[in-house]
């Protein structure tokens, strides 16, 4: 399975830079609806930081990481910002993936924070399933947070983790594993890792993607495994958010289906499952990959736009 994914990202990597810059998506059929807004906290004492994507390093666990740093025009240094962790998939990097998620252009005119970090090997993957063997990615994250709050002025009840692929699954390990510091978590074609948090999570995957099957795969470990159902893994984690394990479905679109998740202990859409009807591994709104390899990337709705009205309507609780 390892060298099936190899083969397959370095035929998608070179291809997908060949597409230039991301396609504008269209505007999105579903509404989430924001909380109640308030002001923004402020640092007690003044952070500066320019503005623009910046090459970071960070010493953690022996070794040192990578990440890329992306600070918003309207970042004053007392005004305190949310922060977006945006996870790489398998055998990428953040330098592929900052531009092809696209975070910084919300954060621009949404006014938020995007650390998008490089995962460690050759290829590069992220320890999404805690293995003794390979580094301790959440040691690694809970180091770079502390940096991050450390270096600019953030608002901390709104730190949140998203990812694609082996990096939503880190995403996902995140908030099981750090949820006093993430308020909430979204995923893009990922494989869901054996645990569950009270964290609310918005979730994307197309019901036809060759890599990571919607209706899940009892496969050997040498043929990657077992996935479990993706409508199985959202409604196990509403449940454990206090909802009811049957979502409301809807169809927004043509290609887009909704599910959302009721009477959560805080109320409703603290969990959202977005089916791609015939999508494949992709990002939704993202400059499309190969249809041949990965299949159809949706432009009815941007992920990464959705991710963020999410985000903006959970922060974390007191």
């Amino acid at each position: 399975m390892i060298r099936i994914l190899v083969a397959f990202w370095a035929l998608i990597v070179p291809l997908a830079w060949a597409c230039g810059g991301s396609q504008k998506a269209a505007v999105s059929p579903t509404v989430i609806a924001e909380s109640s807004p308030t002001a923004r906290p402020a640092c007690g004492q003044a952070r500066p930081h320019a503005a623009g994507s910046l090459d970071q390093t960070i010493s953690s666990g022996g070794l040192t990481r990578t990440y890329i740093l992306h600070v918003p025009p309207g970042y004053d240094g007392v005004t305190a910002m949310p922060v977006v962790v945006s996870f790489h998939g398998y055998s990428l990097s953040a330098k592929f993936f900052a531009p092809y998620a696209n975070f910084g252009a919300i954060a621009d005119s949404a006014g938020f924070l995007v650390v998008t970090p490089d995962g460690t090997g050759s290829p590069q993957f992220w320890n999404a399933g805690a293995y003794a063997s390979a580094p301790d990615d959440v040691a690694f994250v809970r180091d770079l947070l502390t940096k991050i709050e450390g270096d600019l002025c953030v608002d901390t009840a709104r730190v949140y983790a998203a990812g694609y692929s082996n990096g939503g699954g880190m995403a996902l390990r995140v908030g099981c594993t750090l949820p006093d510091q993430i308020a909430a978590v979204g995923v893009v074609a990922a494989t869901y890792v054996n645990c569950r948090a009270e964290v609310p999570l918005i979730a994307f995957h197309g019901n036809a993607d060759p890599m990571v099957p919607y209706e899940g795969a009892d496969n050997p470990p040498e043929k990657g495994g077992i996935f479990p159902s993706v409508r199985r893994s959202v409604s196990e984690w509403a449940l454990t958010l206090g909802c009811d394990g049957l979502p409301v479905i809807s169809r927004p679109s043509s290609e887009v289906e909704v599910s959302t998740y009721q009477r959560c202990a805080s109320g409703a859409d603290d969990v959202l499952l977005y089916t791609i009807l015939g999508g494949g591994h992709t990002w939704p709104g993202s400059a499309p990959l190969p249809a041949e390899i990965v299949g159809m990337t949706t432009q009815q709705v941007s992920a990464s736009k959705l991710m963020w009205d999410f985000f903006a309507a959970h922060p974390k609780n007191p």
